[in-house]
């Protein structure tokens, strides 16, 4: 064995200790409580259950039932965060995946899952070029990593499909095949096609989509197509539901008041800017890095829901830019401490509908932490250098001038 892949070795068995022990930990705290693997048992575990028992994964009517309140003017469970629910949401394709763990007790399942969900953050990382151990112990200390783990969430996968296309960007099917599946199941990524396309890799979106339609399509006839009818507006009355309270543009701007219609199609408009912004970049320096990476931040904008733990896609982008320890890996970990002191941006008792001062600070927190982000990979260093210096001269010179007035 080499010497590289001796080092790639120990990084990926370090990446796992490091997050094994804050998972430990909170699973030492948590392992009665009844939020423990909430996700994975009520999305995926509870579905592949239904598939072995030859029954429909799905419950659209139950959904159908509380957008039905919400439109009457009542309260829905899920509408408020004190009312959660976990019901099989996900595609077909992860239903059908999960079934060989299902075959286990929930228990034994939910382990499996964590660990693999590890595995899968720190392989995305390392894909994506980190090699930086410093790097790892900040991932495993944030919360968007530890909250999806705690719940039993998909998105380290959602990282290893993005590694997995960024490190074979240049070949045709290893990008087609990531950015299919993660597609196939979780949806929103398809901004990760756009990628495809800006970039002019035409034969690999070509193949993406054919491989996405044929996954899905084959997974939907495992299952006998139940449910395929009513996915949509199974999916619709879901985000209704839900849309009021998630971290993202179309929860910020329906908890404000405005309406679900035209609060998506602001998201849309932003997801669809990031994305032409990328267009623009791709044939700048690094541009296709930076493409990527807003091809990712985009995903999180169009999409109207967004929870905590989406944000560990965050960490795409960020390794793209600094793929060793900088500043910006800060911004996914500081972000809880942020929310914990913004008492003075969203004071207490602040909120509208669904809406509590927690989910407002939480969501604009999210959303900054986005944009500074995005401004990493559409700015050069020289910019931000010269912006940080004329802030800090203006910060610095500022009682100089008033000392100057008072003395006139």
């Amino acid at each position: 064995m080499g010497s590289l892949a001796r080092r790639s070795l120990r990084t990926l068995l370090l990446g796992s200790v490091l997050c094994t022990g804050p998972l430990l930990a909170i699973t030492a705290v948590a392992v009665n409580g009844r939020d423990l693997l909430y996700d994975f048992k009520g999305g995926l575990y509870d579905a592949g259950v239904a598939i072995l028992h030859g029954h429909s994964p799905y419950l659209p009517g139950f959904l159908a039932r509380q957008a039905a309140i919400m439109h009457a003017g009542g309260s829905a469970i899920g509408e408020l965060a004190a009312h959660p629910f976990s019901v099989p949401v996900y595609p077909a394709v992860a239903n059908v995946l999960i079934v060989p763990l299902s075959l286990a007790p929930l228990w034994l399942a939910g382990l499996m899952f964590t660990i693999a969900s590890i595995a899968a953050m720190v392989a995305g990382l390392h894909l994506l070029g980190v090699r930086d151990r410093r790097c790892l112990v900040l991932v495993a200390l944030s919360w968007p990593l530890l909250n999806g783990l705690f719940l039993g969430a998909v998105g380290p996968f959602l990282v290893l499909g993005a590694g997995v296309a960024w490190r074979w960007r240049d070949r045709l099917w290893p990008p087609a095949l990531a950015i299919a599946s993660i597609v196939a199941i979780k949806i929103f990524p398809w901004t990760l096609g756009v990628w495809l396309l800006v970039t002019r890799r035409f034969r690999a979106l070509a193949c993406a989509v054919v491989a996405c339609v044929a996954i899905t399509f084959g997974a939907w006839a495992m299952i006998g197509f139940d449910g395929l009818a009513r996915y949509p507006q199974m999916l619709s009355d879901m985000s209704y539901v839900q849309e009021g309270r998630a971290l993202s543009v179309v929860g910020l701007l329906v908890g404000a008041g405005v309406s679900a219609g035209p609060a998506s199609i602001v998201a849309l408009a932003l997801a669809l800017a990031l994305l032409a912004v990328a267009w623009r970049l791709r044939r700048g320096p690094d541009g296709d890095r930076r493409a990527f990476g807003l091809a990712i931040i985009a995903a999180l904008t169009g999409t109207p829901i967004v929870w905590e733990h989406y944000m560990v896609l965050l960490f795409v982008p960020i390794a793209l830019v600094s793929p060793r320890l900088s500043r910006l890996w800060l911004v996914p970990v500081l972000t809880p401490i942020l929310v914990m002191y913004s008492t003075w941006v969203v004071p207490n008792g602040a909120g509208a509908q669904a809406y509590t001062s927690d989910g407002l600070r939480w969501t604009l927190a999210t959303l900054a932490a986005e944009a500074i982000v995005a401004v990493f990979l559409v700015s050069t260093p020289q910019w931000r250098a010269a912006r940080v210096a004329d802030l800090r001269r203006r910060v610095w010179q500022r009682p100089a001038r008033s000392r100057a007035d008072l003395a006139i």
